[in-house]
């Protein structure tokens, strides 16, 4: 395979310097996610020039041009739709992109595949058997999150630059920390989610995942307008920080309160310390509404529905509508109260991401002897009160355990903060060395 830099913004240069044409740029990056994918096993089906998937030349021009994605099956494309975890997806002439995928389009990007994911999106694991495991691109025995699994792969793989996927309660983000990525979990209605096959649309998202901040940005600016962003300032940054008392592996919770002693002592921004009495109450309504949006959702396909998918949607048949539809009516007040408390004199809000180091797979897979139910928890605990807030958040490797894999942070920032989010983020991997920077140099010794 032909070197390519390992930025977008890396390889814009190098269009623009003319050593690689746009054309040359992306068919390199597809031969690479072709060979790539033979052992990581990410790819559900690959979009070439024969397919219904057109891809753009070199003739087309925009922020990306030259710039290869491969996105989760959950979304329409061109004369094709999803599989959705549960196939390989079904011809449908006349269909059109998703508008989040048209959009990258429109500024140049090519879109060469469809990735794996969680059969409906269920399941904060990989864990699917309709398709080969996927493969963790960091440690083969490492469990890969969900249900953006796929996407996740393919990105710390370097199979692609960047992959779209969805965020219901954790599904970008828990992949990207199991990955060593930044995955980026957009303020709930930012992103369009016409054309993206739902879970539960008050609480789904589309999501970034990418191998640094300035890729993330450059995805996300392509798609979304300037005016739906709230712009950068040059005001100080002003940290809140969350330290569960209970619950947390001591390896998570050393990484965390270093990472902030780092910060405080390097960017001399030091972080205030929060209580947050009310999680587990907005942890159980973000269940609720979950359960049942989902039960809801997959109500005509739960009786051939996979284990994967039960466990995420039966639960939602027995919650009393009243429930449903009180959790619904509370949330302005949650989401007013949380910034008010959390965000009231700060910019961001951090927290841990993962409660438990990245687990293997067998310890979190259901049917295996091995499962610990503590493992699975521990990838999903932090995540859904996020996704019923609808605030933005990010994750961020921060440092690696004793076995060498990473830890990540997770940063809250108030709706639409999403520029100040990634610009924070850039200053950490800048600053600090931490972000996918931390496995590279594991991932280029496994390669040779």
């Amino acid at each position: 395979m032909t070197p390519l830099p390992d930025t977008i913004e890396g390889l814009q240069r190098a269009i623009t310097s003319g050593q690689i044409s746009a054309a040359q740029s992306l068919a390199e990056q597809r031969s690479r996610m072709l060979t790539l994918n033979s052992h990581y096993q990410a790819l559900v089906q690959a979009f070439c020039d024969d397919t219904p998937v057109p891809v753009n030349s070199s003739a087309t021009l925009g922020s990306l041009n030259g710039v290869a994605f491969a996105h989760k099956d959950i979304f329409d494309t061109a004369n094709r739709c999803p599989g959705l975890g549960r196939d390989r997806g079904a011809r449908a002439n006349g269909l059109k992109h998703a508008p989040v995928l048209a959009r990258l389009q429109q500024q140049g990007a090519a879109h060469l595949g469809a990735l794996v994911m969680a059969e409906y999106a269920c399941g904060a694991t990989g864990e699917n058997a309709n398709f080969p495991r996927c493969i963790n691109p960091l440690n083969p025995s490492a469990a890969v999150g969900g249900s953006s699994s796929g996407s996740a792969v393919a990105v710390a793989s370097q199979m692609v630059y960047g992959s779209l996927g969805t965020d219901t309660a954790g599904s970008v983000r828990i992949p990207a920390a199991t990955c060593g990525l930044l995955g980026l979990k957009t303020t709930h209605g930012l992103l369009s989610t016409e054309g993206v096959y739902p879970l539960a649309p008050s609480l789904d998202g589309v999501g970034i995942l990418t191998r640094s901040a300035g890729d993330a940005q450059q995805m996300l600016t392509a798609i979304v307008d300037a005016d739906h962003l709230v712009p950068l300032t040059d005001q100080p940054i002003r940290l809140a920080s969350w330290l569960p008392a209970a619950g947390l592996h001591p390896e998570v919770s050393d990484a965390f309160q270093s990472v902030l002693q780092r910060i405080g002592a390097t960017l001399m921004v030091p972080a205030a310390a929060r209580e947050w009495p009310h999680f587990k109450a907005i942890s159980e309504l973000a269940e609720i509404v979950l359960y049942t949006e989902a039960a809801q959702t997959h109500q005509t396909s739960l009786s051939t529905a996979s284990a994967g998918v039960r466990p995420v949607a039966e639960p939602g048949r027995s919650i009393p509508n009243n429930w449903y539809r009180a959790a619904l009516a509370d949330r302005s007040r949650r989401v007013t109260e949380f910034v008010g408390e959390q965000l009231r004199d700060c910019d961001f809000f951090l927290m841990p991401a993962l409660a438990q180091p990245i687990p293997d797979w067998d310890s979190v897979v259901t049917t295996s002897p091995s499962f610990e139910g503590r493992q699975l928890l521990g990838l999903h605990r932090f995540m859904g009160a996020i996704n019923y807030l609808g605030c933005p958040s990010l994750v961020l490797p921060i440092s690696r355990d004793s076995r060498g894999l990473p830890i990540s942070v997770q940063i809250v920032a108030r709706p639409f903060h999403e520029m100040r989010l990634l610009a924070f983020a850039a200053r950490l991997e800048h600053e600090l060395g931490v972000g996918f920077g931390l496995t590279t140099t594991r991932l280029a010794s496994e390669r040779a």
